[in-house]
């Protein structure tokens, strides 16, 4: 009987339950939230209408609004969801790969203590790493495609584009789109990378953050994706819907009393929501397991600079976040961001941990870290496969009630599909709260060319 190490079995589990959450996510994607209001609007206007309408009165983030909407053009007349089900894989992999260049940049030779199939590895890790205690991080990172366009991807964006710089790229087109599409994303996490990297070049000539020898590797590719995040950034400001929206969709504090209570709730809830996603801590543990060889002496000085590195962005990412959704609101989905910087900073400080904590844990202890990251993520997986299938369910039950009704009375009260997780209630609410999403619901429902074999009883 071949024995396996706490090691090997850690990574065999995390790749099963990957996969499968994996499938059972792409299976039973549906829309949801801001998609109802876009296939409103697609269902009476072209593409180029819709993104002219989203500068004149909702944001200048283009390129997420505008992509967003390209995914959902071809369900403008029908339920059918495989485009934006397709581009679940790619958000993967995108994510996948951003956590391997940070991987491959921290761990530097002792990369390839991970294992065989090591991407396998970092695959699952970034998946599993977006679901919360309290909120359905997987949908709001692979599903909820808008809000994940405007948190998730800059970070995503920035953390390849840093790697780039480490690498000595010298590629300035590619730095130029890559900037552009992290300043253009959404206003808080640009900022947030805009002040990393002037900090960048602030730092180039004093040995801290490990700042000098990512300024000197690539000077020029950083000079243009500083500017193509310039760009990007101030076509945000430039547009008439940002101020639109800052001032009549959720207002601008009126006072200074109202300041502090905002910034107090937006503070508090993502402290709670980074603090309360399991893998925030799970990596770390699965880190212990995998665990690599002693650091000493420079090298410990130099992982000591990257880990202050990746915790000075997170640290702006935080702050920027807080005092964005101060001025304007806070939602559970928002975070996703922050989850892509510290999940591998937790799993490198797990990894290291002999390093950097002086752990040193027997086989024994080893054991049973792995059981207690076994049950957790069973527990947590389970959870979450089960409300995306009862939802997907819900939604289809739904849509079939919904669509009788409009067909009779547009202005008719609809049924929605919720998906609240317990605690606080946050989550998908659907059509049945809303007027935005049931008008956005109603209107693509109602266009005549939309195709649906459901049978409507006579009246």
């Amino acid at each position: 009987m071949i024995k396996r190490s706490p090691k090997e079995i850690c990574k065999y589990f995390l790749w099963v339950t990957a996969l499968v959450l994996v499938y059972m996510q792409i299976s039973n994607t549906k829309f949801l939230q801001d998609d109802y209001i876009v296939l409103g609007h697609l269902s009476n206007q072209n593409w180029i209408d819709w993104v002219r309408a989203v500068w004149q009165a909702q944001g200048g983030n283009v390129w997420p609004y505008g992509l967003h909407a390209f995914l959902l053009s071809s369900s403008a007349s029908s339920v059918n969801t495989t485009v934006i089900a397709i581009w679940t894989v790619f958000v993967i992999a995108a994510v996948t790969f951003s956590n391997y260049c940070i991987l491959k940049w921290a761990l530097g030779i002792d990369f390839n203590l991970i294992g065989k199939f090591k991407v396998l590895t970092i695959f699952s890790i970034s998946y599993l790493g977006f679901e919360g205690l309290f909120t359905p991080g997987l949908i709001a990172a692979y599903s909820y495609h808008l809000a994940s366009f405007s948190h998730l991807w800059p970070i995503t964006i920035s953390i390849i584009a840093f790697y780039l710089i480490s690498k000595g790229s010298k590629n300035l087109l590619l730095a130029l789109i890559l900037g552009l599409f992290i300043g253009n994303s959404n206003i808080a996490e640009s900022f947030a990378v805009l002040v990393t990297l002037i900090s960048i070049f602030l730092l180039r000539n004093k040995k801290i953050y490990a700042v000098t020898e990512l300024f000197r590797n690539s000077s020029r590719f950083y000079y243009s994706l500083l500017s193509g995040v310039i760009i990007g950034f101030t076509a945000i400001l430039l547009a008439p819907g940002f101020w639109n929206r800052a001032e009549n969709s959720v207002g601008l504090p009126s006072s200074g009393d109202e300041f502090v209570r905002r910034f107090i709730k937006s503070f508090s809830s993502f402290l709670a929501d980074l603090l309360t996603h399991p893998m925030v801590w799970l990596a770390f543990l699965i880190g212990v397991l995998i665990s690599g060889a002693k650091k000493t002496g420079n090298e410990k000085i130099t992982l000591t600079n990257q880990i202050k590195l990746m915790l000075f962005f997170g640290f702006i990412l935080f702050a920027s976040l807080t005092i964005g959704s101060t001025f304007a609101y806070v939602s559970w989905h928002q975070s996703t961001g922050l989850v892509q910087v510290f999940i591998p900073l937790t799993f490198i400080l797990g990894f290291y941990s002999q390093s950097i904590f002086s752990f040193n844990f027997s086989r024994v202890n080893k054991v049973f870290l792995l059981t207690f990251i076994i049950i957790s993520l069973t527990a947590i997986s389970l959870r979450a496969g089960i409300l995306m299938d009862k939802r997907a369910s819900d939604w289809d039950n739904a849509f079939e009630v919904n669509y009788c009704l409009i067909k009779k009375d547009i202005r008719a009260k609809l049924v929605g599909a919720d998906m609240l997780y317990p605690g606080f209630n946050l989550g998908i609410e659907d059509v049945s709260k809303w007027e935005w999403m049931r008008n956005g619901y109603a209107t693509w429902v109602s266009n005549p060319n939309f195709k649906s074999k459901i049978m409507c009883l006579p009246d």
